[in-house]
Parts: structure tokens; sequence; C-alpha cells
């Protein structure tokens, strides 16, 4: 087996990463405490052949490798070339730079372009890790890819099982600065099966799935997790041991190697849950109730958004005195003359058209036209004679409806100009507003008919959403009425008065209207105001819960939020609960997890420890030596006589089940034979 690290950063690259100053001694005790037989110098977007020439000098007993990530189609692709080719592969990557001012990222036909043969080169696109290039490009490059970058032991445990996969690799991605810490980067590399390391070879034995694993000694369902060969099983781990035995820091030490951005692993830690208040308990809920309100309401808010531009005060006003000074000018019918009679004095004028969306589209077809950045991606799915044929089309439309707009306008002007002349010259009333659009008019109270129908239904009583996935418990969501103003200023989180608006709650429309006209209201959450949710954590009573089943909830409700991380660390979850809650829901929900993601838990308690049936066992034993505290691990599969540590000692297994768990088998026997006697 070979050890590689084929992703390492030793320049820091502008707008890629934080400043860092490369330490070549420290490269070498990198190499050398993590035992790594190859790497490769896979800076972003450059490669530097003075550096790389002293790297390869200070690590004589490693294979260096010269590469490049490049910033390829949207993703990140590594591209290594052999050692021997190392000046020539310098003198193309300075190309790279220049063709990266003409777009955001080098596409296929420019690598191809700089690079030549691309078979000569070891490819690795960034597969299952951020960011990741698109599988319609991977298509296109299929003949020169065949392995791909994944970003945790759980992806390469998934992706290696997928038949039309590329080979997945796991690298450390590691910057090697002077303040490197090289304890958290192990666990994070691959072991190639091959004799010798070559390019040649590494591509070769890459091709193979079977060739290719995360722990040294070649176990497919395992990862290796620490520098002196300590391995994981993907699946379900258990860690026994005594107090202060390092149960705790062999957790820490996971942590630490595996969530370099503290948003890799879901670490439960000992009595965290329990901690958590009835305030934290209720933020918790309150969060959840956001959420599911928000889908609740989501189609009402488009609603509101519609409705808030209704302005009835305004229509009436110009309805009633429309329809005053159209009966005062039917009533003084003696007043008419030649100017009254007149078509123009009465005539009603054109309403005018204006076409926003189509002048949104001109304006998002002139961006796409005139970008610089992204112009080869844009002509990629947009070629630039459509993009110009479509905007002479939008510009021809706009003309044309521009055109009539102004007629329209200058006729206006002119029935305004003559029809003020005529009033001024009559002694009959005139007629106000006389442009009203009676059907604008029409549409505008019907809208209000149907939101008030809308607004009553929204806050009608009933379950909205009911979640009872969460072992005993049920999530309940129930949407209602606000019953006060009160409970409209602790919606707001602001210092409002909303009392006034409240005494309209029972209309929607005249309550919308009384929200409006508050300061300090956003328009765009009045929504908010018309629908109470409360959202209830009840048992299998469905009763709310207590104290101690808040606790429970919290377990449960954070094993089912570690499926989007990559691992999972529960640190003795028996501490607050009773057996039967852990046997009857937490085992079932972790036993689960574990079929997705590497799932490690520290237990002393039989229940958890053995009716999950691990698939991996771990012992953490303390010793003093010489006055000084000495950490061991232990570790085997069930069924195994003996535990053993990475460098071979040995520990009988079942002794360490009887102690750990059952206080010793004298106890173990002694406990049988009372649970007989109360059976019997």
């Amino acid at each position: 087996m070979k050890k590689i690290d084929l992703h390492l950063h030793t320049k820091p690259a502008p707008g890629k990463d934080a400043h860092f100053v490369f330490d070549a001694s420290k490269f070498e005790q990198y190499t050398k405490a993590l035992s790594i037989d190859a790497v490769a110098i896979t800076n972003h977007n450059l490669f530097d052949k003075t550096q790389f020439a002293e790297i390869t000098k200070k690590l004589t007993n490693t294979v260096v490798f010269p590469g490049i990530e490049l910033d390829f189609e949207g993703g990140h692709l590594l591209l290594i070339a052999d050692t021997t080719a190392f000046a020539d592969f310098a003198t193309k990557c300075d190309l790279i730079p220049n063709e990266l001012k003409k777009g955001a990222f080098i596409t296929i036909g420019t690598l191809k372009s700089i690079f030549g043969d691309l078979h000569q080169y070891l490819l690795i696109p960034h597969y299952d890790k951020n960011p990741k290039i698109k599988q319609t490009v991977l298509d296109q490059l299929r003949e020169y890819i065949f392995a791909g970058e994944v970003a945790s032991p759980k992806k390469f445990n998934r992706i290696i099982k997928e038949r039309e996969s590329l080979t997945p690799v796991l690298f450390s991605d590691a910057r090697i600065s002077t303040n490197l810490d090289i304890d958290a980067h192990q666990g994070r590399h691959t072991f190639i099966q091959t004799k010798a390391v070559s390019l040649a070879n590494l591509k070769l034995a890459l091709q193979d799935k079977n060739k290719v694993f995360l722990s040294n000694t070649g176990k497919r369902d395992f990862f290796q997790v620490f520098q002196d060969g300590q391995e994981l099983s993907n699946g379900l781990n258990v860690v026994l041991g005594g107090r202060s035995s390092g149960k705790t820091f062999f957790l820490d030490r996971l942590n630490k190697a595996f969530n370099p951005d503290g948003k890799s692993i879901k670490y439960i830690r000992q009595f965290d849950l329990v901690r958590e208040d009835e305030d934290k308990f209720n933020e918790l809920v309150e969060k959840e109730k956001s959420e599911v309100r928000e889908n609740y309401l989501e189609e009402f808010q488009t609603v509101v958004a519609d409705a808030i531009a209704i302005d009835r005060r305004g229509t009436n006003h110009k309805l009633e005195k429309y329809i005053e000074t159209l009966v005062e000018f039917a009533s003084n019918e003696k007043l008419h003359d030649e100017y009254s009679n007149a078509a123009l004095f009465k005539e009603t004028p054109f309403r005018l058209r204006y076409d926003t969306d189509l002048e949104k589209l001109i304006k998002a077809t002139r961006v796409l036209l005139e970008t610089d950045s992204y112009k080869q991606v844009v002509n990629k799915y947009l070629p630039e004679a459509n993009l110009r044929q479509l905007l002479a089309d939008l510009e021809t439309r706009y003309r044309a409806i521009t055109e009539e707009r102004l007629k329209q306008s200058w006729v206006n002007e002119v029935i305004e100009t003559i029809s003020q002349k005529l009033k001024q010259k009559t002694a009959s009333p005139n007629i106000q507003y006389n442009e009203i659009a009676f059907y604008d008019v029409n549409i505008e109270r019907e809208k209000v008919k149907r939101f008030n129908a809308i607004g009553y239904a929204i806050k009608k009583s009933k379950i909205v959403d009911e979640n009872p996935s969460l072992g005993k418990f049920k999530i309940q969501a129930l949407a209602g009425e606000f019953e006060g103003a009160g409970e409209l200023v602790s919606e707001s989180r602001r210092k409002l008065s909303f009392a006034q608006a409240f005494r309209q709650y029972a209309s929607p429309i005249n309550f919308l209207e009384e929200l409006k006209a508050m300061s300090g209201l956003e328009k765009s959450e009045l929504y908010r105001y018309f629908c109470k949710v409360t959202y209830h954590v009840l048992n299998q009573y469905g009763k709310k819960v207590s104290g101690g089943e808040r606790a429970e909830f919290n377990l449960l409700k954070a094993l089912r939020d570690a499926r989007q991380y990559e691992m999972l660390l529960v640190d003795e979850p028996e501490s607050s609960f009773d057996n039967l809650f852990l046997k009857d829901n937490v085992n079932k929900e972790i036993k689960d997890l574990s079929a997705e993601l590497p799932v490690v838990v520290v237990t002393h308690n039989s229940t958890v420890g053995m009716l999950m049936y691990p698939s991996y066992i771990i012992y953490a034993q303390r010793t003093i030596v010489d006055s000084t505290d000495e950490y061991r691990i232990f570790s085997g599969s069930p069924g195994d006589k003996e535990l053993k540590t990475a460098d071979g000692d040995a520990i009988n297994s079942h002794g360490v089940l009887m102690d750990t768990l059952e206080a010793g088998e004298k106890a173990y026997d002694t406990r049988r034979d009372l649970y007989k006697g109360f059976k019997n």
C-alpha cells in the first residue's frame, strides 16, 4: 500500500487562500509524521518551478509530483504531471493567469490548447466536493478522467459502491505553513495498492476501485483516523472504557481531524442536551414554527402583496366626486350651452400603456451582450448573433408601443387643453374624474371581496403541519387567530402599538389598511400579522412534554439533524436517559444513521453498547508510566476474541465487555440470578 496526498497548497493564491507563510521543514515533518509516500503540489491556478525544486530537494523520502488546481468549468480540477516533466509543465502553467483574465474559468478547449494531450497527465476533478464539476463536463473528458476527489469518508464509502462512478479519492487540501497543525489533517489521505509510486502506476491503480482504500489494511468499509494506523468503521463504532480512560479525548481528536470547517461533524457532547433550559427549547420550537408558518403562508404572502396596492379610499373618493359632479351637471341642463355641449368638454382621455416587462427584457439582453467577464459562458448557451436578433425584435416592439403612447399622450394634451378652455367659457358645472376606469374599479372591488374571503380562511383554526417521526414525540403546528394586540407586538419584535390596528382584525381588508398606515412596519412582512402559528411538541399521550421529555426530544432531534453531516459523535447518551427510552428510541435512530455515515458512540451502558449491534468496538485504556498518563486504544469487530492496538498489542475482548458494561462477570452473574428470583 502507498499512502498519497495529491492536493496540497504551498503558495497562497489571491482571492482563494488566506495568507500563509510556506515552511519546507514543516512539510518534511508532515510527510514523515503521517508516513506519506507521495504528494502533489497543487496551488490555485499557479505553479512555482523554483519552489517545487526546493520542495523535492527537501522531501528526499517522498515522491513529489508537480501539479496545479485549476478553476475549471465552474468547479476545480487537479491536473498533475510526471516528475520528469516539471519544466515544460511550469511553462504551460504560466499561461493560466492570462487565460483567467478573459473568463471566470478555464474551459475544456482552453485546457486542451494549453496542455496538449491530456493522456500524459493525471486529472482529478472535485467530484463530491465543492465547488464540484458538473457531470456533463466530466462526460466530455471521460477518456482522461477516472478518479474524483470527495470531501469525507462518508462520501468515499458511498461513491466507491456506485458502479458507474469515478474512483473516489480523499486528500487533505492542507496549507503547508509555519503554523500547520499536522494532527488536524491525519486520516484525510488515500491508500493505493501498488508496489512503486510513479504517475503511470497511480493512473493504472486509480482505474481499479479494488485498489483504492482509506485504510492501510485494505479493509473496504474502514478508514484510517490517526497517524498510528487506528481505523474506524464506516458504520457504527462503540467506544468503551472506564472513567478518565480517554474516551472523550478520543472523540475530541476525531473532531479535530475531520471537522476543519466546524460544519462537517455533528458532535453531541455529554449533558449538552440536558443543560438546554426551557427558554432554549422554546427558541428551538420557535425556529421550527417559523419554518412551518412561512410554508403555510407562502401563497397568502403573494395575495397580501397584491392587495397592498389597492387604494380603496382614493378610488371611493374619485367615484363619489364623479357621481356628485355628474348629477350636478345633469341637474343643471338649463346652464348647458354650446361650450358644455361640445364633444371634448366631457371626452375621456386615453389610458397610457407602459410595458415594464418589455423594458426589463431589453435591459437584461443588453447586459448579456455587453458582459466581458462571462462572455464565454453566455455565448456557450446563447450565441451572440441570436442575442442581437432578440434585442432588435424587442426594441422594434418597444418603439411601436412607445410611438402609440406618445400619440395618445399628445391627443390627451389636446383634449385637456381644449376641455379646460371650454370649462372656462361655460357656466355649466364640470364633471370631475371623468377619466375614471369603471372596469378597473370593478376588478378592485372583486379583489377586496376575494381578499376578505382568503383572510377569513387563513386564520381559521386548523392543524397545518404534523411530524410524528421523532420517536415517541409528535410535533404539531396549529394555525389560528391572534388573540390580542400584545401578540402582534411579540410577532413584530418591535416596540410598536397595534391597538388601533387590532380593532379592525375581524375585517381583513380594513386590518390591512391599518397595518399599511403604521410606520415602522415593512410592507413585505404584513402577511405575518393575519395568522398565528403555534408549535407544540407532544408526547405519546398527546400531552405537552415535561422537563425530562424536553431533553429526550432534543436528543432525538439532534440525531435527526445529523444526517446532513459527514460524521456523528455522541458522548455517553445514557447519562440522562432511562434504558427503555434508549432501547426503544435512541438505538434505532443511531443504527439507522450508521447506514448513512460513520457514527462513534461513547458509552458504559450495556443497552447502548451491545443492543445497537455495533460494527466496531474501541476500548480506551489509561495507564500511568513513570508518573505520566498514557492513553491506548484497542479495537476489533464483534466476535473477535481479542481487541488490538494499531501496533499489535492485544487484550481479551470478553473481559473488556464484562468490566466496562456489566461491572465485571461476577456482578453480571449476580444480577442475572436476582432477576430470575423476581421472575419466579
